[in-house]
């Protein structure tokens, strides 16, 4: 109608209309700018579904079969077989499960023990604090291949012993990251707080000191993943990782030792090394993501 005056909704009612922007949702906008991360979470996914179904559709192909050695890529073995006549790429989607399967049990078992040892020493403090970090900096003064070789060698090699080996050497430093976390929060008002009304130590660290300290140790996971596929695959290379016939990418990397293979048959150690390649590559982007996306004074936009 002519002459009708609008009248504009007022501040009380835009708060009352708009959503609430959540810490959660800022930083989920944050990483989905990341382009490199929202790539690295493609590929990823990707892969994990080629290792977790495909792997089942082609395990049939995981015999031996000596009248079919060292073929190359064909209709029948799209990436050609390997010295015993195994389909490469069959053992390439098993091998990526194994691989997974190592790198994520692994990374927890690290986390969990670098998350009890932090927590304590950064909120304890004082000679529990000297002490824990005196074994930490002990850890972290050998180089971690180093270990996990002569650990193999002594223990001896095997799935299970692998996953627990890596995920035992490499808690140092994700102990030393939640330290640092726990030892700023130690003053903080919140924490006073807590401790004047006498809540209880571990109820204290359960329900205010690990809730704040997720955010560094998200990212210290994520790209404990990825050295952990580097790991896997360098002791699966030395023989001393995941044993035959159990296939994985490192072990099948270990056909490239030959120098005819390395030649000859490239499409026997070609495919499980782009795999190792692709998969680190993405665990990276998505570890750099989250960093940024959940670091509040972020402010580089890509």
């Amino acid at each position: 109608m002519a002459g009708q005056v609008v009248q504009a909704p007022t501040v009380i009612d835009q708060g009352i209309s708009a959503k609430p922007d959540s810490p959660a949702r800022r930083t989920l906008r944050r990483f989905l700018r990341h382009r490199l991360a929202v790539t690295g979470v493609i590929i990823l996914i990707v892969i994990i579904i080629l290792a977790l179904l495909g792997s089942e559709e082609a395990a049939y192909k995981l015999d031996l079969s000596m009248g079919s050695t060292n073929q190359p890529p064909s209709d029948e073995h799209w990436f050609g077989t390997d010295a015993l006549g195994r389909d490469v790429l069959a053992r390439t989607l098993v091998g990526g499960r194994v691989s997974l399967f190592v790198a994520f049990v692994s990374v927890a078992i690290a986390t969990f023990i670098g998350t009890s040892i932090g927590v304590t020493s950064g909120y304890t403090g004082g000679k529990v604090d000297q002490t824990l970090m005196r074994i930490v900096d002990m850890v972290l003064s050998f180089p971690t291949i180093l270990i996990l070789v002569v650990v193999s060698a002594l223990v001896g090699p095997g799935l299970v012993t692998l996953v627990f080996i890596i995920g035992a050497v490499t808690w140092a430093g994700g102990a030393r990251i939640v330290r640092g976390a726990s030892l700023a929060l130690r003053h903080a008002t919140f924490i006073e707080a807590a401790r004047v009304i006498g809540l209880p130590g571990p109820k204290m660290i359960r329900w205010h000191v690990l809730p704040n300290v997720i955010a560094p140790l998200v990212v210290f996971a994520t790209f404990g993943v990825a050295s952990v596929i580097i790991f896997e695959a360098s002791l699966s290379y030395l023989g001393l990782g995941v044993q035959q016939p159990t296939p994985s990418w490192g072990n099948m990397l270990n056909a490239a030792n030959s120098v005819t293979v390395l030649e000859r048959y490239p499409w026997q150690w070609m495919p499980p090394a782009a795999c190792i390649v692709l998969t680190v590559l993405a665990v990276n982007f998505i570890g750099d993501g989250l960093r940024d996306a959940l670091d509040q004074r972020a402010t580089t936009k890509r």
